[in-house]
């Protein structure tokens, strides 16, 4: 039996067929090599094919079983002759024999699959394993107890179809499936990149998104929205929140803010970026790969360069930046007719500058000429000292010395202490008082707990007065001490004028080599607050008594300053005068009217309430160094082989003209209108000819709940991606979607409801030989927790998850804005208020992702993640078992189940039904009550935690 270019396996032999291109079942090849023939096995001896390398033939033979002599005829064929950009006719509901069990169209085409592939469906899962699977496919979240047992016990025919139509009214739905949607977007709160800025209002997109979903949004109006609803519903003011979708990726701050686009790096930054927008509107929307089309033609699809570069053109006017919004309608009907009149304003005042700077003259270029002389003279003069930006740690203020402070900070964890060092303050406005505010008697202590009610004393120096350390840092060494809290109490004041204050420049705690005490959280009895002074101020890495520059300016440097910048002022006062004699009247009334009229909108948008901010597509903001708005749409040129120094043709704005029926160009009437190119894409994409959108959304709604999608390529429908097990059910399931109003909660429900979804997830050895991945669901996939859902139920069974909605999001971890930003997730406290929340509402950086999150496979927001890993490895255990964050909440839902009986039986069958939704049995009761009598509840609890009935869905 050969399988060489020799092969006659597709041809007809004695024994027929031995491969039916396109039907796996049918080709005796796959019964052989499945163990299926004892007299044909193949191979005769050693072991059979795994069911990865048996599932890999099948896959080939669906897909046609091209044959190396047969595939340069199929290259040869038409790009556009691809699956995904045809239309077919709409596919009819198999008609199979009605079976029992079968609940909607689904079954159906599932059915008639698994009937040409010799394969038969799997039991319904019992009613335990169905709310479980329901509950956190839906919500991300584990039932309760209560939910569970109501479930079971309710014996109504549509007990089933109420659970269903409960999840989806409940706003936990649109914040599980939210998640979804922020992972194909890449959604992220920093920038990415080398200077990875955070992003404090990017969050108003994430709850945009979770709103539009437990709205039921339509599909075509969530897509229109995204892309242009600022334009294409202008008076709605989520429509401008919406386009955060076009903000959602990475952003080169230095690329866009440090270079001009006039240098070629700063122009290759631009071009990147609108890279990512391109990517992400067509990758998510339609599923296709059009970004490989930047250097030359598509490779595999029928795409061309000049589609790659129409599209690049849509999104040429705008940048991603902070823009105002209004959630009140009232005020933001005011708010956009004065922005759309500022904006016009500020053009033409613009162009009356413009005409104005033209203007010159012997006299002027003169002055012009001294005035750029008197620049290079001073640049080159020494800079002057600058004065540090805070003075410290300053006390209320007292009438008699003899009066208690302190002042402490958290070190987040406890750390092996070496040395601490109190530095002692020189203000700026007591510059000449060396040793400000340091006590005359204090003491310093560590402690575990905030409370210092058993502290360890470091220190003690109340017992007489001790000499003023002018500017001398006190140094105490430490040896053998371990703590996470550090105090200094002050209990005799130092004199100011005529009353009293303890202060401190800085309190420096070193473990190691670092000053473990920089940027931590200070506390105190007391603190003025005000100015220079404050708590922070302790621990923000500022000396008051030095300047941050150690650089001293002379008298003879000052006095040279000092004239130059005089003269430089006169001079630029007698060139404004030269212009203004030379200006005309119709220049100057121009110029009056244009700044009276700017002056009193500017008025009217300050009296209006302060607006909010959402980081989103724009195109007008404040400009930052050479990132500026565009003043209309920037040119897009058709680069040779993607290089920016080797400029095309100029293109205009369109999207693809790979899809029969559907012309990628757009019929725009004036060419500079930046919105009006976004709105031609947005209702290209959702017109209802458009059958490749429709296919895109409803196969990653099916992957989310099946584990992979029909299609197992949800960014790539093209020619490299993988075929569809179910062609059939795909596009029935899209006609179906847009006959129903492209609701996602009737999709849902159509998907769950199937008895394809019912099924349990029992494997079973004959159908494993035939389908071992279950590439035509005869049994429903069993599936991992993913990062959110394994943090968020491990808060869930505790009862302490914080199910507050919306807001900023919560940074868990430590941060510290710098040229590169500190993201320190160590110094984060796991039991804080914001550790509670749902995982959807963490801060989401790129450049340092939470590392436990990370483990368990959460989304890398730096890429488009259509469908994320799934992996099982040992540093995930360590993470369960060990993380801090976990370690508190085992203890947590050990305090808990405590409360559910005395005996450590009654614990332990508590804890299996928060945790597991069942009963132990007899045998695991008796392991686990023995496990904690020996090692505690809390570690009992955590091997509950760790368990795969825990860590998987079913």
């Amino acid at each position: 039996f050969r399988l060489d270019e020799k092969s006659s396996a597709l041809k007809a032999g004695e024994k027929g067929f031995r491969i039916v291109p396109g039907r796996s079942a049918e080709s005796p090849l796959i019964r052989y090599v499945a163990g299926l023939v004892p007299d044909m096995m193949m191979p005769a001896k050693g072991d059979l094919l795994t069911r990865d390398q048996i599932g890999l033939l099948r896959a080939w033979i669906d897909q046609g079983a091209v044959w190396p002599e047969t595939a340069a005829v199929a290259k040869a064929k038409s790009k556009a002759d691809h699956w995904a950009f045809q239309v077919p006719p709409r596919p009819a509901v198999p008609a199979i024999a009605k079976a029992r069990g079968l609940w909607n169209p689904i079954d159906y085409f599932i059915r008639a699959k698994l009937k040409t592939e010799e394969l038969t469906p799997s039991p319904e899962a019992d009613r335990v394993t169905l709310i479980r699977r329901l509950t956190f496919d839906l919500h991300g979240l584990p039932p309760s107890p209560a939910e569970v047992r109501a479930f079971v016990n309710d014996r109504r025919s549509d007990a089933y179809e109420r659970l269903v139509d409960q999840l989806l009214a409940s706003p936990r739905y649109g914040e599980r499936w939210g998640r979804h949607w922020l992972d194909v977007v890449h959604f992220g709160e920093s920038h990415g990149y080398d200077k990875d800025k955070p992003r404090p209002n990017a969050w108003p997109y994430r709850d945009y998104v979770i709103r539009a979903l437990n709205e039921d949004k339509p599909y075509s109006r969530f897509v229109q929205e995204q892309l242009a609803g600022d334009i294409l519903f202008p008076n709605e003011p989520q429509g401008v929140v919406a386009t955060g979708f076009i903000a959602a990726g990475p952003w080169d701050f230095v690329g866009h803010a440090e270079l001009p686009i006039t240098k070629t790096d700063g122009l290759i930054a631009r071009y990147n970026d609108r890279d990512d927008m391109v990517m992400t509107a067509m990758s998510t929307f339609m599923s296709l790969t059009v970004h490989c089309a930047r250097c030359h033609d598509h490779k595999f699809d029928p795409i061309a360069q000049r589609d790659y570069y129409s599209l690049q053109a849509v999104f040429a006017g705008v940048d991603r930046a902070n823009r105002p919004f209004d959630n009140d309608k009232k005020v933001f009907a005011q708010r956009m007719p004065l922005l759309a009149e500022k904006r016009v304003l500020d053009a033409r005042l613009k162009t009356v500058k413009d005409t104005i700077a033209k203007i010159t003259s012997l006299e002027i270029e003169q002055a012009d000429t001294q005035l750029k002389e008197q620049k290079e003279q001073l640049a080159k003069l020494p800079k002057p000292a600058k004065e540090s930006p805070s003075n410290g740690y300053h006390s209320a203020i007292e009438s008699t010395p003899d009066v208690t402070k302190w002042v402490q900070v958290d070190l987040v964890q406890p750390l092996a202490l070496g040395e601490i060092r109190l530095v002692p303050a020189r203000p700026t406005d007591f510059a000449d008082t060396p040793g400000f505010g340091f006590p005359k008697r204090f003491r310093i202590e560590a402690c575990d707990e905030d409370s210092f009610k058993k502290p360890t004393l470091l220190v003690d120096h109340t017992d007489a007065d001790f000499p003023n350390p002018s500017d001398t840092p006190f140094v105490l060494p430490v040896k053998n001490v371990r703590a996470r809290f550090v105090r200094v109490t002050a209990t005799r004041l130092w004199e100011r004028t005529h009353d009293f204050v303890f202060a401190l420049a800085e309190l420096q705690i070193m473990s190691g080599t670092n000053n473990v005490a920089k940027w931590s959280v200070a506390s105190a009895f007391d603190s003025i607050e005000a100015g220079r002074w404050g708590k922070a101020k302790l621990v923000d890495g500022y000396d008051s008594r030095k300047a941050l520059e150690e650089i001293t300016e002379t008298a003879d440097a000052r006095t040279k300053r000092e004239s130059l910048e005089g003269a430089k002022k006169r001079n630029e006062e007698k060139r404004a005068t030269l212009v203004e004699s030379l200006l005309d009247a119709n220049t100057k009334t121009e110029r009056g009217e244009v700044t009276n009229h700017l002056a009193s909108v500017k008025q009217k948008l300050d009296a209006l309430p302060k607006p909010e901010l959402v980081y989103a597509a724009a195109s007008d903001f404040e400009p930052m160094g050479s990132f500026q708005p565009a003043e209309k749409p920037r040119p897009v040129h058709l680069l040779r082989r993607g290089d920016v120094k080797s400029k095309g043709d100029l293109v205009s704005a369109g999207a693809v003209n790979c899809l029969k029926g559907l012309p990628g160009e757009f019929s725009i009437a004036n060419a500079d209108d930046e919105g009006a190119r976004r709105a031609a894409l947005a209702k290209w994409i959702t017109d209802s000819r458009n059958l490749l959108m429709r296919r895109s959304i409803v196969n990653r709604v099916w992957q989310y709940h099946f584990g992979r999608g029909i299609v197992d390529s949800p960014n790539d429908f093209g020619h490299m991606g993988a075929l569809p097990t179910h062609p059939e059910l795909l596009d029935w399931l899209a006609g179906w979607f847009q006959d129903h109003g492209e609701s996602f909660k009737q999709l849902h429900r159509l998907i769950v409801t199937s008895a394809t979804y019912r099924q349990t997830s029992n494997g079973d050895a004959a159908r494993d030989r035939l389908d071992g991945d279950n590439r035509y669901l005869w049994r429903m996939n069993r599936q991992r927790l993913d990062a959110e859902s394994f943090r968020d139920a491990l808060l869930a069974i505790n009862g302490r998850l914080d199910l507050t909605m919306g807001g900023p999001s919560v940074q868990q971890f430590f941060f510290k804005d710098d040229h590169s930003p500190v993201y320190d997730y160590t110094r984060f406290d796991v039991e804080s208020a914001g550790a509670n929340r749902r995982s959807v509402y963490r801060f989401i950086v790129r450049s340092v992702p939470d590392p436990f999150m990370e483990c368990m496979d959460s989304a890398d927001p730096s890429l488009l993640t259509p469908k994320r890993n799934a992996t099982l490895t040992a540093l995930q255990a360590l993470s369960s078992l060990n993380n801090p964050f976990v370690v508190k909440q085992v203890e947590h839902f050990a305090e808990c189940v405590q409360k559910a009986g005395a005996t450590l039986p009654k614990q332990i069958a508590a804890a299996y039904e928060l945790a597991l939704n069942r009963r132990p049995t007899h045998d695991e009761s008796k392991v686990l009550v023995d496990y904690a009598r020996q090692h505690g509840l809390p570690n009992a609890c955590r091997v509950i935690l760790n368990s795969n009935e825990f860590m998987f869905v079913d």
